[in-house]
């Protein structure tokens, strides 16, 4: 229920409901009517008395214009409303003592035409200024009074009885006109009434609206904290109007909040029906039912969905929790291959094979086993070892027929302790049914159960016979392996020798390197130099153009040259650690800068849109300066060069929290396969493809670049499509971190 306002509010609304009311047109009008009705009273009342009537008026419509303004202007007004209303009152007070004034002024005068329409012209005034004050009750009651009373007690007492008639009349009119204010006082308090409940509601419902608003950020920034992925999905069309970041991660979409524009993401109509089952349904998905889910990568997942109906931005929803089975999905599916695989491997091997439970009962076991126990393999299931044991015995022969000495008691007691200890002790007997030596080695499992293993060792015997006869052959062969244990030994030395040889050789490259780099710099860059003075021109031209455009590509494969050389080298230096990381705090718009300044021509050249992205202010990078620029101008290189004219290559740099700081650096170029990928990775590797080959390049750039990423203890990840572009992420770890590794 609506709380009632106080009085002093109920009063300032009346005095600004009076103000507006009451124009200032309004009283411009009272003023001409009052100059209307002294020139109508010309001949009938001295000109001082009508100078002095339109003066007051004038008088009195100025003063009503001063509170009119003090009140707007008053920031106060709504705790000082009784002093205005007082003041409100007294100016239209002395409005009603001119208007009773002149009330009189016109009842003593002859009933002629100018005077009567004189005093139609003043009740008119009356009327209207009783009627726009109505608004203040008290205001409109003193004006109708103090306008009437004096003529009415005049005409009232008057012996004529026409004035007497006219008082009457002039009581009735002011009873009728005191019902019009009253009437539309009562309308102008229900229509404020009214208006301040509609100004409440619309206070109270934008409250309600901010409430909503605080509680759904609220459940936004606990929901952004959750470490497992959360969904909310419009009920309409199975769109997400939110997800965190581990749902973004695993549905491959944007982590941009939802709601704008088209949704990125929408259930299909199976997965939107489990959510949203009607009524008269029962199909949403039990919390443990797993589903298989298309993600918008095009991925296939599986996840259980556990739903709870709410209301989002206005719109019924419900919020999703998303729990990524995929890798249970996919190791039951490997355990049931490897289930399988074990099948198949027990069904074709060549010797028994048994598994037993902490019971010492067969839980499985493959033919070969149970053929040769001598027990059907669907009986041997579920027994005991003992059982088996004794049944084997009984489709035994007996010891009389048996072409060798038994002992089936002695064997039955051995075999049932070496069971029972499964130490892997070997087992060997004799199988008089089948007529052959068999080995059983038994094995204790991590679970508590066994497994028994029965090899047919029968060749191993005949195998015994046939190497103590070779035993005096191998006594007549010592000699002979004395000497060859002599010849191994020089082998062995010559092998050390060899790896000596060769690190001394991967010395003498490093050395050979360095050498070369100083016996090919000096002359290349004379060459360099003298061809760019003659691509240039500087001691003026040839006369040949031809020899001019040789200079150019003398100058070109100079410095190509030049470059290999250095690539080369710096690769060298890596690899054989020797290679120095001078890590600071670089800053990343200059680094930027310096990268574009180098390689605008060449993207000018190729008709290719080279941009850097902005970054945070003062953004920088922990890294060798120098190493960090040539990775970047090696991969933005590729970019531009394998990037078709009208393509574009970027790179920005992405601040951690931690210190830590990401490059990108994409193009819309020809893209890489996953084994393009893996060639451009080695050194010298160059991919097959019809704009790299018109390209120069020695296939040293990317190698480069992962080993000095390396090097400072990051690491480089490439995503590339074939015929999309190529993405390359330069992974700068904190300061604590390299200086660790360092």
């Amino acid at each position: 229920m609506m709380a009632r306002s106080s009085p002093t509010n109920a009063v300032a609304r009346q005095n600004d409901l009076l103000v507006k009311i009451r124009r200032p047109y309004d009283m411009v009008a009272q003023v001409l009517a009052a100059a209307a009705v002294a020139f109508l009273l010309d001949g009938y009342v001295s000109g001082f008395w009508r100078l002095a009537y339109v003066a007051a008026t004038a008088g009195v419509i100025l003063l009503q214009l001063l509170i009119y303004r003090g009140l707007r202007a008053d920031r106060d007004r709504r705790q000082r409303a009784p002093l205005w209303r007082w003041r409100l009152l007294a100016v239209y007070a002395a409005n009603a003592a001119v208007f009773g004034a002149m009330f009189v002024l016109l009842a003593r005068l002859p009933h002629e035409p100018a005077p009567l329409l004189a005093l139609l012209c003043i009740v008119g005034m009356v009327v209207s200024v009783a009627l726009t004050v109505a608004a203040q009750l008290i205001v409109s009651i003193i004006v109708i009074v103090v306008s009437f009373l004096p003529a009415v007690a005049v005409l009232v007492i008057d012996p004529d009885f026409e004035k007497r008639v006219m008082g009457a009349v002039s009581i009735i009119l002011g009873l009728l006109l005191l019902a019009f204010a009253y009437r539309l006082n009562r309308y102008f308090a229900r229509s404020t009434e009214l208006v301040e409940r509609l100004r409440k509601t619309l206070l109270d419902r934008n409250r309600v609206s901010a409430d909503a608003e605080e509680a759904q950020r609220r459940l936004r920034s606990i929901l952004d904290t959750a470490p497992f992925p959360i969904v909310v999905v419009r009920r309409g069309d199975g769109a997400f109007l939110y997800r965190n970041r581990p749902a973004a991660e695993l549905f491959g979409i944007d982590n941009d909040p939802a709601g704008k524009g088209v949704p990125s993401y929408m259930l299909d109509p199976v997965h939107h029906a489990r959510i949203f089952p009607e009524r008269n349904e029962s199909g949403q998905a039990k919390a443990d039912e797993e589903l298989q889910i298309a993600t918008a990568a095009g991925k296939v997942i599986w996840a259980t969905l556990a739903a709870v109906p709410m209301r989002y931005a206005e719109e019924d929803a419900a919020l999703v929790v998303v729990n990524d089975v995929t890798a249970k999905k996919e190791s039951e599916e490997k355990l049931r291959e490897t289930e399988q695989r074990l099948s198949d491997a027990l069904a074709t091997a060549p010797d028994g094979v048994a598994l037993y439970d902490a019971d010492e009962r067969l839980v499985i076991c493959n033919q070969a086993y149970a053929r040769i126990i001598g027990v059907s393999h669907d009986v041997a299931i579920g027994m005991t070892h003992d059982e088996i044991c004794h049944q084997s015995l009984v489709s035994r022969p007996s010891p009389e027929r048996s072409s060798v000495h038994t002992d089936y008691p002695e064997w039955l007691r051995s075999r049932v302790h070496i069971f029972k200890r499964a130490e892997g002790e070997p087992h060997i007997f004799y199988d008089t049914r089948e007529r052959r030596w068999l080995q059983i080695r038994d094995f204790r499992l991590t679970s508590g159960g066994t497994a028994s293993l029965i090899t047919d060792i029968s060749e191993l015997k005949a195998r015994e016979r046939e190497l103590r006869e070779a035993n005096e052959i191998l006594a007549t062969q010592a000699e002979t392996l004395a000497a060859r244990t002599e010849t191994l030994e020089t082998a062995r030395q010559a092998a050390i020798k060899a790896h000596q040889e060769a690190e001394y050789a991967n010395r003498a490259k490093s050395q050979f390197l360095a050498h070369m780099s100083h016996e090919l710099r000096t002359p290349l860059n004379a060459i360099i130099g003298f061809s760019e003075i003659m691509a240039l021109r500087l001691l003026g031209s040839s006369g040949v153009p031809q020899y001019d455009r040789y200079a150019e590509d003398i100058l070109a494969a100079g410095r190509h040259l030049l470059s290999v050389i250095d690539d080369i080298l710096d690769l060298s230096k890596v690899e054989a650690g020797k290679m120095q990381v001078m890590a600071e705090m670089v800053p990343w718009n200059r680094l930027a800068q310096d990268c574009l300044t180098l390689l605008r021509p060449l993207a000018a050249d190729r008709l290719v849109n080279l941009q850097v992205e902005p970054a945070p202010e003062g953004a920088a990078l922990f890294a060798d300066q120098r190493l960090a620029k040539q990775m970047l101008v090696n991969l933005l290189s590729n970019a531009v060069k394998y990037t078709p004219s009208g393509g574009r290559a970027s790179f920005r740099m992405i601040p951690q929290t931690d210190g830590a700081a990401v490059v990108e650096v994409w193009d819309t170029g020809v893209g890489m396969s996953a084994a393009d990928i893996q060639k451009a990775l080695e050194p010298f590797g160059r991919i097959d493809s019809a704009l790299v080959s018109q390209m120069r390049g020695t296939g040293l750039g990317l190698p480069l670049v992962k080993a000095l990423i390396e090097l400072h203890g990051g690491r480089m990840e490439i995503e590339s499509v074939v015929g999309q572009g190529t993405l390359v992420r330069l992974y700068f770890p904190p300061p604590a971190a390299l200086a660790m590794t360092g």
